[in-house]
């Protein structure tokens, strides 16, 4: 599961991180120290286990954690008070089933926290494939809309230069309309003045030969 969460795009924090693997091997701790079949040995492993695998900033699994170191020192003190003050046999098969009746107990309340603590490690693991998953489709979304847009925008680009050229094309077409009329009417108006000078010399010929 570590390997796992170390893989993801978005994994935990190095402090986070550093806080399951601690767990994880208080909880292996725990169950080595269940293995052995001396209750001394049992004891001793017990209250070696590293009280630093409870630091984490998860108050809920900080108590979990508190809570099986303890039942689990407390349970092994007693099976080994249990081994050495009951040596009558009629007190020692007593005291056997007594304390089977209670490590079935403790063996159980174990149980029941062990179970919790995977369940909630396993739905943060299933939490975080979750967010990444959806990271990962919202990124996917909004690059398909950047692709959009700057398709729209190049489009766009296009058809204002295609509008630029044809202003362009239609100013000049209109410069040069505008020019042939001013020129038509220059010429008209030299004709005309031509046309007025001319009759004007005519009159004048004719009116001298009058007189």
């Amino acid at each position: 599961m570590i390997n796992k969460l170390q893989t993801l795009p978005n994994k935990p924090s190095k402090e986070i991180m550093i806080g399951y693997t601690k767990r994880i091997d208080f909880l292996k701790g725990i169950i080595s120290a269940m293995k052995l079949s001396n209750p001394v040995e049992r004891v001793v492993a017990a209250q070696l286990l590293s009280k630093n695998s409870t630091s984490t900033n998860d108050s809920t699994n900080t108590n979990i954690t508190t809570q099986i170191h303890q039942k689990t020192i407390a349970k092994y003190n007693r099976e080994l008070r249990a081994e050495l003050f009951h040596t009558d046999k009629t007190t020692d098969r007593d005291g056997v089933r007594q304390r089977l009746s209670n490590s079935n107990i403790q063996d159980e309340d174990l149980d029941a926290i062990l179970k919790y603590n995977r369940n909630i490690q396993e739905k943060i693991a299933e939490n975080m494939l979750s967010m990444t998953s959806n990271i990962k489709e919202q990124a996917l979304v909004a690059n398909a809309i950047i692709k959009k847009d700057i398709g729209a925008l190049e489009t766009s680009d296009k058809l204002t230069d295609i509008n630029a050229v044809k202003l362009k094309k239609e100013s000049l077409k209109l410069e040069e309309h505008t020019n042939s009329k001013w020129r038509c009417w220059v010429w008209l108006m030299i004709a005309f003045v031509l046309v007025v000078f001319f009759n004007m010399v005519l009159f004048m010929k004719v009116a001298k030969k009058k007189i």
